[in-house]
């Protein structure tokens, strides 16, 4: 990693940082969403991987 990116890692964090501060319930709305749409993306995944496996041993 070079400064460059050290400083624009650190901008970044502390600007969400900021925000999350600023706007709490906006925040940990869109946070929570994220997160829902991460878990149910990889929920699916996983499950279409199983239907998978099992459709195909038939």
């Amino acid at each position: 990693m070079n400064m460059s990116d050290l400083i624009k890692a650190t901008l970044f964090c502390g600007g969400v940082a900021f925000l999350v501060y600023s706007f709490p319930a906006l925040s940990q709305t869109l946070i929570i969403g994220f997160l829902s749409m991460v878990w149910l993306s990889c929920a699916i995944q996983t499950l279409s991987g199983f239907w998978r496996r099992k459709t195909s041993r038939c």
